[in-house]
């Protein structure tokens, strides 16, 4: 692998939790201590932006990151992400155009809270009368091996600098009606021949009042026969190359 010069960026659109910026400073740190500097990479700029629309800051971020030519890779992560320490790492050891960490989603139903942010695109579509962005969800997936899939939202996301020089602008839109700015941006990636892993190693937690994690998960599999059926099951052959 390359020397490495990484970006860390994060969208915050409204208040910063303190346990989600805590576990960034972690991690940036873990990163910088892992990386020797002359020799394997760095963390060589960091971004945060405030009270934006999401897809307006990241096509911001995006634009900053590409100004700068001695970067490699850009990270991404939102407002509402706890981080594991080694999530940049583990990242970046995949080696991939585009590498994930999982997490899982809040909600005040709690049939459906812990729904990971996975999806792969909807089968059987119409082109006629169907959206393109339309994509289904994953419930079920293998937690010990890496996988690949269409969208794993942009909470936890790393990217080699080849993805937004491929693309065009803007690499990120949003239509609340038929599309998220990730969903908008996983789409014309996979068009383009990009792929997108996911390391289910790397668990964070989506934080609020409460805090979402691969428990709830874990809960709803464990004693919610319906939780399974509603989305595409990943199964466990799948694995990195």
């Amino acid at each position: 692998m390359d020397n490495l010069n990484i970006a860390f960026t994060s969208t915050a659109y409204g208040p910063l939790w303190a346990p989600a910026v805590g576990s960034w400073l972690r991690a940036v740190a873990y990163t910088a201590r892992q990386y020797a500097i002359e020799q394997l990479g760095q963390i060589g700029g960091a971004g945060v932006t405030d009270r934006t629309y999401t897809h307006t800051s990241q096509n911001g971020l995006v634009t900053q990151f590409l100004s700068n030519e001695k970067l490699t890779h850009l990270f991404f992560t939102e407002m509402d992400m706890v981080l594991p320490h080694d999530a940049i790492v583990k990242l970046a050891a995949l080696d991939k155009d585009m590498a994930s960490g999982v997490y899982f989603l809040r909600s005040d139903r709690p049939q459906t809270r812990g729904q990971p942010c996975l999806y792969k695109k909807a089968p059987l579509l119409d082109p006629k009368k169907d959206s393109p962005y339309a994509h289904a969800p994953v419930s079920i997936f293998p937690t010990d091996r890496p996988f690949q899939i269409d969208c794993a939202g942009l909470g936890c996301v790393l990217f080699k600098r080849k993805v937004f020089e491929t693309l065009e602008y803007p690499w990120f839109d949003l239509d609340a009606l038929k599309y998220g700015s990730d969903i908008y941006f996983y789409k014309h990636a996979k068009d383009a021949g990009l792929e997108l892993w996911v390391d289910p190693t790397v668990r964070c937690g989506q934080i609020d009042y409460y805090e979402t994690t691969i428990d709830d998960w874990k809960w709803q599999i464990d004693n919610n026969p319906e939780f399974g059926k509603r989305g595409f099951i990943i199964g466990t052959q799948a694995q990195a190359s």
